[in-house]
């Protein structure tokens, strides 16, 4: 296994002087891929457990012929010098692993595309969630059609997913006891505003409804209202239902953002679906999911004035279980190569610190 990882490490390295050329000619085909490291602690006020992984993506997209093409791209995580505490980076066992986590193939066909195979997908309640080493991809039937202005249309077929919010991220597994869910969605932008309305089906799971809409009245202000309803579709009452509101507001002036967040759930408990969901309130750690009739409030404040720098803080008030202190900063040390730092006090829950430094090819 150390032999293999190593392997795919000098690969990704080897490739990336050719995608720096392919990048700058503006061609999405060919090798691309990114070198990572991260470093994550967690402590519960029990256990304080930290784990150090280097790894990475190495993908390739073939070029476009008469609206056919292909990509794959393969991902791996592995522990560095014994630190492999915290799982969040790791498979099931607290291990490394490595994972084909896309290989598709498209096909656009006029204003549609249809993309079949595994697959990134970045839906309010199915996404991507690049919160840790690997992120979620999925095998999935996927349809976007263009042909309305200013629209995208969405249907999917998701019927597996892997990689840092499956329970198994080293490998794809069932979604909703093998029945898979059907996903539909409408995304609708114009100048100052934008909406979107998605229906998940699931049969052995959770339907989930979602819309929000989103107003930039200006450049420094911007406004948004969200809406979700989940219903439990199980026989044995292990699905969530409930309904969730939100509202969000941000200001800026010069290089300083101020944000309001708010959400309410009522009449149950709801879920994140499979990622980080969709809600204004979420933070690092904790967010509004699974628990019943949660309430939570954020204020918020990111400067951007320091070349290159962005610096964040942001305080989260659950009316359930504990609140939420985020900091944040990431640095764009040149074009390739930056690096990002996350820390979250959730008092008695603990704490959680994440660092990564990531070169992109």
């Amino acid at each position: 296994m150390k032999i293999y990882s190593l392997a795919s490490l000098l690969v990704l390295t080897a490739f990336s002087q050719t995608a720096f050329a392919e990048e700058e000619s503006g061609d999405s085909s060919g090798v691309s891929g990114q070198v990572r490291l991260g470093y994550i602690n967690t402590d519960n006020n029990v256990d304080d457990l930290t784990s150090l992984s280097i790894g990475g993506k190495l993908g390739y997209t073939s070029p476009s012929y008469k609206g056919l093409s292909a990509g794959a791209v393969f991902y791996t995580t592995n522990p560095v010098a014994g630190k492999d505490e915290d799982g969040f980076f790791l498979d099931s066992n607290n291990d490394g692993y490595s994972i084909l986590g896309e290989a598709w193939l498209n096909a656009d066909i006029g204003k549609t595309s249809i993309k079949l195979g595994r697959q990134g997908v970045d839906t309010p309640f199915a996404d991507t969630d690049d919160i840790g080493m690997i992120q979620n991809n999925f095998e999935a039937l996927v349809f976007t059609n263009h042909s309305l202005p200013n629209t995208e249309l969405f249907a999917a077929h998701l019927s597996r997913w892997a990689g840092v919010d499956s329970p198994q991220p080293e490998k794809f597994v069932k979604l909703d006891n093998d029945k898979g869910v059907n996903v539909l969605g409408a995304n609708y932008e114009a100048d100052n505003w934008g909406t979107q309305l998605w229906f998940y089906d699931s049969n052995h799971g959770t339907d989930m409804t979602y819309a929000d809409i989103t107003i930039t009245p200006n450049d420094a202000l911007e406004f948004g209202i969200q809406y979700a309803n989940q219903n439990d579709t199980t026989v044995d009452a292990t699905g969530f239902d409930g309904n969730v509101w939100g509202a969000t507001a941000a200001y800026t002036i010069k290089d300083t953002t101020i944000s309001l967040d708010y959400n309410k759930v009522s009449d149950g408990q709801v879920t994140n679906g499979f990622g980080g969901g969709p809600f204004y309130t979420s933070g690092i750690d904790h967010t509004i999911a699974e628990a019943v009739d949660q309430k939570a409030t954020a204020i918020g404040i990111e400067y951007a004035g320091l070349k290159d720098w962005t610096f964040g803080i942001r305080n989260i008030s659950f009316d359930q279980g504990e609140n939420e202190l985020d900091l944040t900063a990431s640095y764009q040390i040149r074009k390739n190569l930056s690096t990002g730092f996350e820390y979250a006090d959730m008092n008695n829950d603990g704490t959680i610190a994440k660092a990564f430094l990531n070169l992109d090819f």
